[in-house]
This record gives structure tokens, sequence and C-alpha cells, in this order.
């Protein structure tokens, strides 16, 4: 069997598959999204006010990163999550990431200076955001879909005082990503839920695995894993159930 062949019965089965990762939530909302700059990169996001703001009071932050483009985005990621961001009082904002590549192979030095230009961004897309809205620091969840688990785990544990949680949604993990981040005693007091399909790629699950054990292995012991039913879906329904239970009472809905 040809080199050719070999890398489409490797491929095929996973572009059958994550082709299936339509937006699947209602898109009935009275505003908006916007797409924007932030300041200190020049890079793009997508975010989602409710349409009863109040700068009075302080709002949750959701920041979720997208997967592998041409089976998601920062706007499918929005569109996603804007109408539980409605329901349930949630600013929502989706940056437009360079590191997320779940599928074909990378070159490492070029892949490891995507995940620093995509950390510059989350930070200044929070900071922005911070700003512009009465966005409590204690309130903000880092969470990935797919691909966009690697600038999770990235961001997320090497900035672990600038958010409350990080949830992995059926994502992809990387030893060699683990082995570039020194786990602080912050990083590893962190709160992280990992969680995958039943019916997910087989490769997502098993890396939903390996990011489990390697930080429980390295003495991060708040960290949770938790299989569901269905295959790979963003299901923002279930990171905002898990981070509910962190939030005030006075910020449920």
């Amino acid at each position: 069997m040809g080199q050719t062949m070999r890398y489409l019965l490797f491929i095929l089965p996973m572009v059958a598959f994550m082709a299936g990762c339509p937006v699947t939530q209602s898109q009935d909302t009275p505003v908006s999204a916007m797409h924007l700059t932030e300041t200190q990169t020049g890079g793009k996001y997508w975010l989602y006010v409710p349409s009863y703001y109040d700068k009075e009071r302080d709002w949750p932050l959701v920041v979720t990163l997208h997967g592998t483009y041409g089976w998601d985005g920062a706007k499918r990621q929005v569109n996603e999550w804007k109408y539980l961001a409605e329901q349930r009082g949630l600013i929502v904002a989706s940056p437009q990431l360079r590191s997320v590549q779940g599928i074909l192979p990378v070159i490492k030095g070029l892949w490891f200076e995507d995940l620093k230009k995509d950390e510059r961004m989350i930070l200044s897309v929070v900071d922005d955001v911070s700003r512009e809205y009465n966005v409590k620091p204690g309130l903000v969840l880092l969470t990935g879909f797919s691909a966009g688990g690697y600038p999770l785990y990235y961001t997320g544990l090497r900035n672990p005082k600038r958010f409350d949680m990080l949830i992995a949604r059926g994502c992809n993990s990387s030893l060699d990503l683990f082995e570039k981040v020194e786990l602080t005693d912050a990083a590893r007091d962190l709160s992280v839920l990992i969680f995958w399909g039943k019916h997910d790629l087989k490769s997502i699950r098993n890396q939903g695995w390996q990011a489990f054990r390697y930080l429980r292995e390295h003495q991060c012991f708040r960290v949770r894993r938790k299989e569901i039913r269905g295959g790979h879906l963003r299901r923002p329904d279930v990171a905002y159930q898990q981070w509910r239970r962190r939030l005030p009472k006075r910020h449920h809905r």
C-alpha cells in the first residue's frame, strides 16, 4: 500500500466524523455576536454580550477555544454558546487561534511559537473584555474543544491565576506540550475538568486519558475526568453546568 493511500485511510474516517460538528444550539438571540480586534496583538475574536448587560453587576466571562479550522472556528464557537450566554447571563469571547491543528502533523518548533502567540492573544482578549465590561477576575472560565485543547492546557496551566477553571471538551493533548509547562503550586491548585463523548474519536478519548493521567501524576489533584453520552460535539451546556457549581449563587439564572 502506497504512502498516499495509507494517509487517506488514516484521515478519511476523521474527516467524515468531524464534518459532523455543526452548530446545534439555537441562534435565536436578541442581539448578535460582535467581531472585534484585540489591542495587544491585533488578533480577531468574537464576543457575545447578553442584551440585558448592566455595568452595575459583576459578569462571568467564558473564553472558548475552537478546534481545527475546517471543522470548527471562532465564529462557530460563539454561535454555539450565545443562546446559553443570553439565558444564563454570561459574556462569551472566542479568539481566532493559530495552534489548533488536530489532524495533520506539525513542525514542533513552529507549533510552539503558535502556542505562545495564542497565549498572548487569549490573555489580551481577557484584558480587553474586562476593561470594556464589568468582568470579575475570579469569574473567568477557559474552555476548549477538540484541538483547542492545546492552547487550553498551554495557556491555562501557565497562567493559572487568570482563570477560575479549565474545561476540556473532547480535547486533544500532547505530552510534548505538558513537558514544556512548569507546573507551579497555583497550577496544581487549579480546578480542571476533562470530558469526552463515549463515542468520540479514539484518539480524542486516549488523549483525554493521557492529559488526566499526566496531570494527576504531577500532583494536580483537582483534575477530574468524565465520560458522557454521544460523540464529538462542542457541549457548551455540559461545560456550563459543571462550572455553574463554582459560581456564586447571585450569578445563577
